[in-house]
C-alpha cells in the first residue's frame, strides 16, 4: 500500500478528518495530537474497521457517521489489512491473530510487557486518590467511564475528555462538591422524570 486515504466524520468525538497519508517512501507516519483524545479516536475508528463493525459517535450517536478508509486506487482496505496495538485494553485476554508479529521479537515483548505494567500501577495509584476525592466506595473505574462516554470500560477515554479542564491551573469552581453527590441513583433517576425534562425542554 503506497497511500491511505481516510475520511472521517463523527468517529468518537472525531467530527471531520479528512488526510492522504503517503507511504511511498517511508512505511510509518506520525500523528500528533495536542490533548490525546484524537489518537485514541482514531485508534478505536480503526479497531471498528478490523472487527468488521459500524463506527459511531459514543456522545452524540444520532449524527452521522461516515468512515472511508481507502488505498491508492481508491479502494477499501479490507479488516485483514489492519491490526491496531491498544495502549491498554481492560480485557486482559486482548489477543490477535495478528499478534505473533509483534511478539515473536523477544525485546519488544518485554518492552511492551513493560509498558503494560507501568501503565497499570499508574491507573491504580490514580484510582486510589479519585476513590478518596469522590466519595465513591466501589466500581469507581466503571462509574467514571460509564458518566463520560456512556460505556463502563473505557477510563482512558474518559480521562482524554476531561484532560483540559484538569490541566487547567484556575481554581476548580464546584471542587467542595463531592462526585457522589452529583452522579448517583437518585439524580439519575430524577433526571429521567418527565417532569423534569419537561420543565429543562421549556427553560
Amino acid at each position: 500500500m503506497r497511500k491511505l486515504k481516510i475520511n472521517l466524520q463523527n468517529c468518537y468525538g472525531i467530527k471531520h478528518l479528512k488526510k492522504d497519508f503517503d507511504f511511498s517512501q517511508q512505511k510509518t507516519c506520525v500523528i500528533y495530537a495536542s490533548n490525546g483524545a484524537m489518537k485514541t479516536s482514531l485508534a478505536k475508528t480503526f479497531k471498528d474497521l478490523s472487527n468488521g463493525v459500524n463506527s459511531k459517535d459514543l456522545i452524540f450517536p444520532n449524527r452521522e457517521t461516515i468512515r472511508e478508509i481507502k488505498n491508492e486506487d481508491d479502494n477499501d482496505i479490507t479488516k485483514e489489512q489492519v491490526f491496531v496495538i491498544e495502549p491498554y485494553n481492560d480485557n486482559e485476554d486482548f489477543n490477535s491473530e495478528k499478534m505473533s508479529t509483534l511478539l515473536v521479537n523477544n525485546k519488544l515483548k518485554k518492552l511492551y510487557d513493560e509498558i503494560h505494567i507501568k501503565i497499570d500501577e499508574k491507573k491504580d495509584d490514580l484510582l486510589k486518590e479519585l476513590k478518596i476525592l469522590s466519595g465513591l466506595r466501589s466500581d469507581i473505574e466503571k462509574e467514571i467511564s460509564d458518566d463520560f462516554t456512556h460505556t463502563d470500560s473505557q477510563l482512558f477515554v474518559s480521562l482524554t475528555r476531561v484532560q483540559k479542564e484538569v490541566l487547567d491551573s484556575s481554581e476548580p469552581e464546584f471542587s467542595d462538591i463531592s462526585y457522589k453527590e452529583i452522579f448517583n441513583d437518585k439524580v439519575i433517576t430524577f433526571l429521567e422524570t418527565k417532569d423534569f425534562k419537561r420543565k429543562l425542554a421549556e427553560y
